[in-house]
């Protein structure tokens, strides 16, 4: 994972529990948009860090 921080760690870690849940429960459409935008959410995170390191 891409994140240092703490709390945006945890975030992640809820986000792809709900994910699970509702793969058990047979929601797999919404499962994959929710994964969609986990790796953008991710990406995204990974890049405007990439950015304000480069500027310090």
């Amino acid at each position: 994972m891409m994140v240092d921080n703490i709390w945006l760690k945890w975030f992640f870690v809820l986000f792809y529990l709900v994910m699970g849940i509702l793969l058990y429960t047979g929601q797999s459409m919404v499962v994959m948009y929710m994964m969609v935008i986990g790796m953008f959410l991710e990406a995204l995170y990974g890049l405007v860090e990439s950015y304000i390191k480069r500027k310090q």
